[in-house]
């Protein structure tokens, strides 16, 4: 498996470190020189993160004052790693919940039982959840996971609402990739009413499986966003 850049890594700590506010709004960052002595890399290593960090939105350059954490509230989710809808969204100071609507076993759909490379009706954890921003409905988000992959799951439940944390932490599952197709549709009026939507607005839809180390797929996911917390995505040349 290819070996993650520094760069990257240095872009993803910082990146954290902006969403869980330890990097409060407009707060300076160590400078160029302090980033490369603390991360043990080159000046360029730490520019080329700094640079992709500016591309989004998540800080700010001035010069000859320094680098600075973005006051812009942007209300998106980066897709450019697997990560939790927490971990996605970029900005600060956003408090994030999550309301569990369904948490249950069930006999894996067919759409489900195939992605999951599951045999027909076998039993998987399903789970629905409403996420809201700064109490905002911002998506409505149904999962299905094979029981065998997390069979405490409707039991003791997910750890701050993350199942990704869930499975790191407590099934020791380490995500490697996923699959993911994304398609414009209109919010049913069950859909409508959870995410506070009139009947029929438009969302974003989007249709991931997830995959663990070995490759086994573990988590099958259909979720909803609402179009005021769009989804950012950077492209590499």
């Amino acid at each position: 498996m290819a070996r993650i850049p520094m760069y990257r890594l240095i872009e993803d700590d910082l990146a954290a470190q902006i969403a869980t506010g330890e990097l409060d709004v407009e707060a300076k960052l160590p400078s160029e020189h302090e980033l490369a002595e603390r991360y043990g890399v080159s000046r360029m290593t730490v520019r080329q993160a700094l640079d992709r960090l500016e591309s989004v939105h998540l800080i700010v350059r001035h010069q000859g004052s320094g680098n600075f954490v973005s006051p812009l509230q942007v209300r998106g989710r980066r897709l450019t790693h697997l990560t939790s809808f927490t971990d996605d969204l970029m900005g600060v100071n956003r408090k994030v919940d999550t309301v569990v609507i369904k948490l249950e076993i069930v006999p894996a759909p067919g759409a489900v039982a195939d992605g999951l490379h599951l045999k027909p009706a076998q039993a998987v954890n399903h789970f629905e959840r409403l996420r809201t921003v700064d109490g905002v409905p911002a998506a409505l988000q149904e999962s299905w996971v094979p029981y065998a992959v997390a069979p405490g799951l409707t039991r003791e439940g997910m750890i701050d609402g993350s199942l990704y944390r869930t499975l790191r932490h407590r099934y020791g599952i380490q995500l490697q990739w996923a699959d993911q197709i994304i398609t414009a549709v209109q919010l049913t009026t069950y859909q409508s009413e959870l995410l506070e939507a009139a009947s029929g607005s438009a969302a974003l839809s989007t249709r991931r499986t997830a995959f663990g180390r070995n490759g086994q797929a573990v988590e099958f996911a259909d979720s909803w966003t609402l179009p005021q917390f769009p989804l950012y995505t950077r492209i590499d040349a």
